[in-house]
């Protein structure tokens, strides 16, 4: 498989069609659903490239996931780094869980075919992301555990509060919502829509994650 480093200009653009394409293909139909046939029909491209950039379908639906992954990463990276220039209080957990909550939100709503594919890898048990997910999701996860751990060393976060059950709830939480409004269910009525009222919908998980519901 050619590393994207390697490639010159000429060559990136092929190779991200065929990527665009199989993301959608991959999140619609499921990884055996679809065929190199229908990815290269898709893109526009030669069926051959897909061999050439990424040495096959499974090769391919691994990278699709792992540059998917990479990008959120970095995104999470760039979130603790700016909490841990600032002093620990109150207000800046406030900040770094309010940037978290804005990265997951850009990330479903500019993501929705990705979200698919991630949602469907971890009903099946992580066939084919086991491995990005016990290295770079892990490493984001333990970032964002540690911005709950200085709160709670720094005397502003309840220490009975599990930092990892935490992210695991705030994270896995909104997806799920996104997840119910894709259903169009009858009960979504009185729910925030996505991107319209994004910022209700922002201003309620704050409130709910780190003041509660109790007066």
């Amino acid at each position: 498989m050619n590393q994207i480093n390697e490639l010159s200009p000429e060559e990136l653009g092929p190779r991200q069609k065929i990527i665009e394409a199989a993301t959608v293909l991959f999140a619609n139909e499921g990884l055996h659903g679809t065929s190199t046939r229908d990815i290269a029909k898709e893109s526009g491209v030669n069926l051959s490239l897909i061999s050439y950039y990424f040495g096959g379908k499974e090769s391919l639906y691994k990278t699709v996931i792992q540059e998917f992954v990479m990008r959120i990463f970095g995104q999470i990276e760039a979130v603790v780094n700016e909490f841990e220039q600032d002093e620990v209080s109150a207000k800046s957990i406030q900040r770094a869980i309010g940037s978290l909550v804005d990265t997951v939100i850009d990330m479903r709503v500019a993501n929705p075919h990705m979200a698919k594919i991630m949602t469907r890898e971890k009903l099946s048990g992580l066939p084919f992301s086991r491995e990005i997910h016990e290295s770079m999701m892990t490493n984001a996860g333990e970032k964002i555990e540690s911005i709950i751990a200085r709160g709670q060393k720094a005397g502003v976060v309840n220490k009975k509060v599990n930092p990892r059950f935490f992210i695991i709830c705030l994270v896995e939480g909104m997806m799920g919502y996104f997840n119910l409004l894709d259903c169009n269910c009858s009960w979504n009525q009185g729910l925030y829509a996505m991107p319209e009222q994004r910022q209700e919908f922002k201003n309620q998980i704050s409130m709910l994650f780190l003041e509660g519901i109790l007066k």
